[in-house]
């Protein structure tokens, strides 16, 4: 039984690393652009603050996605910060790095950038509100739970550190103007993402 849940999580786990939401675009930028510890720094900032959701979850923290004006003011906030960082990125400059010696600071930086664009992200919450509810209506146990959280968990960290993985082996391929085009792209598609995330809780 236990083995059937824990397959299950790993399928959502798939699903939810491989949707080209924001993350999926800052990842593949950072992957491309500092390589794979610098990548994967940024993933666990978001597999933190998806573990500090599901807590909240745990805890009944859910009434609060049933404020009235909780998913607007999220979803403005989440979207604003989507919106900046997309402008940042298209605004930025691509100077090629001397070394790829990233600072601890540097870290500290991608981590906190993983943490503010999953925890303002109101569907990130409504997501994880299904997912525990799922395993409470479905009366699972208290190691199916872990079991099932963890699969999800796991296969997300495994899953972006082989698109990290490839996307530091196309960067062999690229010249500079294709890092200043890649730029272009993940802050578009950053900027469209928090847009319509403004626009679907605006309505």
């Amino acid at each position: 039984m236990i083995l059937g849940t824990i397959w299950e999580g790993v399928l959502l786990g798939l699903a939810l690393s491989l949707a080209a939401g924001p993350i999926f675009f800052m990842l593949i930028q950072l992957g491309i652009e500092r390589g794979v510890a610098a990548g994967m720094t940024l993933s666990a900032g978001v597999l933190l603050s998806d573990v500090l959701y599901v807590i909240l979850v745990y805890l009944g923290i859910e009434w609060l996605s049933e404020l009235p004006d909780f998913k607007w003011y999220m979803g403005l906030i989440g979207g604003s910060i989507l919106m900046a960082f997309g402008l940042a990125t298209v605004l930025s400059k691509y100077k090629p790095p001397k070394d790829n010696k990233i600072t601890v600071r540097t870290y500290g930086e991608y981590f906190l950038k993983g943490v503010a664009v999953n925890v303002f992200n109101p569907f990130v919450l409504f997501l994880w509100i299904a997912v525990v509810g799922n395993m409470i209506e479905r009366n699972m146990d208290f190691p199916e739970r872990t079991g099932y959280f963890l699969a999800i968990l796991i296969t997300v960290g495994l899953t972006d550190f082989i698109k990290l993985l490839l996307a530091w082996k196309i960067r062999e391929y690229m010249q500079p103007k294709h890092f200043q085009w890649l730029r272009y792209v993940a802050g578009t598609g950053l900027m469209i993402f928090g847009i319509a995330l403004i626009y679907r809780v605006w309505g």
